[in-house]
């Protein structure tokens, strides 16, 4: 009996191992790491926008789009080749003034489609004649003039994963089939003593 300890333990530690192995996460899926227009920002004119992502895209199935505050798409034809940025020029009548949305569609080097938004304001700047100044009116430089920093908050991005058994099943089958297993050996070597 003092051998099927030891060989019970062993099969025991050969089947935990197996299952750390199984169930070690695969690699981290491809991210947007920022984007132009920035996610929250105002801009006052716009002629291309570009997406950076954590790796290299496939070239096939990506797609951009703007959506103008009263909900008009249009449609981006992104420049090639693509890369871990994603480009396109924005034609002159897709944004409006107000909230607009870039959508994405991008397709990471492992095939899983990742798809997002990232809303930004456009306040074009009005065209207008030069402005006579009153004769009594004095303009003093703003001591607090400058550019104004606001932290930008996140975009939503969706990552869609491809459905299939959860990995923690095969985790579970291989720890009880070691555990059949060990129990097998014991007894048979417990049968022979």
């Amino acid at each position: 009996m003092p051998r099927t300890i030891p060989a019970l333990l062993a099969a025991l530690a050969v089947s935990l191992l197996a299952a750390v192995v199984v169930a070690a996460p695969a690699s981290a899926h491809t991210a947007l790491v920022s984007s132009s227009p920035a996610e929250g920002e105002t801009v006052t004119e716009l002629s291309e926008v570009s997406l950076e992502f954590t790796e290299q895209l496939l070239d096939i199935g990506n797609e951009l789009a703007i959506v103008a505050p009263d909900g008009t798409r249009t449609a981006l034809e992104i420049d090639a080749p693509v890369t871990e940025v994603v480009t396109a020029a924005v034609p002159d009548d897709a944004l409006a003034a107000g909230e607009n949305i870039l959508a994405f569609r991008v397709v990471s080097a492992d095939g899983h489609p990742i798809e997002g938004e990232v809303t930004f304001t456009y306040a074009p700047v009005e065209a207008s004649g030069p402005a006579e100044p009153s004769p009594s009116a004095t303009v003093e430089p703003s001591a607090a003039a400058g550019p104004v920093v606001t932290a930008s908050p996140s975009p939503h991005v969706t990552v869609y994963e491809e459905v299939g058994p959860n990995p923690a099943v095969y985790v579970i089958i291989g720890v009880v089939a070691a555990a059949a297993l060990a129990l097998t050996i014991a007894l048979r070597q417990r049968r022979e003593d």
